[in-house]
């Protein structure tokens, strides 16, 4: 019986040096993620990946294509309430980078606190639907860090619901 023991604890031992060994290969693999996350949050800059290749957009370049002013409803968990926002629409960015985005295209939209959100092409083609805001309610919005929803918040400008929106956006991929 004590042979026994000795096995179960020799085995134990081994899978938690094992389990050690995993969680340090992969922090030192993600390490590198972390340091462009807080590099691109730092900028004010979101990636773009599509099948030609990778863009980091920054704030010149939506400010380039002139933002505009538009209201929509927020329903949260706290209630609804009229938002004012100012943003382009995602079309509008992905035109920029020549980015020929079709109708039966997946685009993933995702947010710092590892939040995402999927969009069919044809919901991001349909005029004044999905904007990458940089304002809300007048004031620019805040990074993560400050308590805010930026620097940029991806924003469904009819959808019921805002559980598809993605605040603290860093990256959106186009497939």
């Amino acid at each position: 019986m004590a042979k026994r023991t000795k096995k179960q604890t020799l085995g134990i031992v081994l899978v938690l040096g094992i389990l050690v060994i995993a969680v340090g290969v992969l922090a030192h693999l993600n390490r590198g993620d972390l340091e462009l996350k807080k590099e691109l949050e730092m900028q004010a800059e979101f990636l773009l990946k599509h099948p030609g290749g990778e863009e980091r957009v920054g704030m010149q370049d939506i400010l380039d294509l002139a933002p505009v002013e538009f209201t929509t409803v927020m329903r949260t968990g706290a209630g609804s309430r009229d938002a004012d926002f100012t943003g382009v629409e995602l079309r509008k960015v992905l035109e920029k980078f020549k980015i020929d985005l079709r109708a039966d295209a997946a685009v993933e939209v995702k947010a710092s606190d590892g939040y995402t959100s999927a969009f069919k092409g044809e919901e991001i083609l349909e005029p004044e639907s999905v904007y990458i805001t940089i304002a809300m309610d007048g004031e620019a919005l805040k990074p993560k860090g400050e308590g805010g929803f930026g620097p940029y918040y991806l924003v469904i400008r009819d959808s019921e619901f805002a559980q598809r929106w993605v605040k603290f956006m860093e990256e959106i991929i186009v497939r």
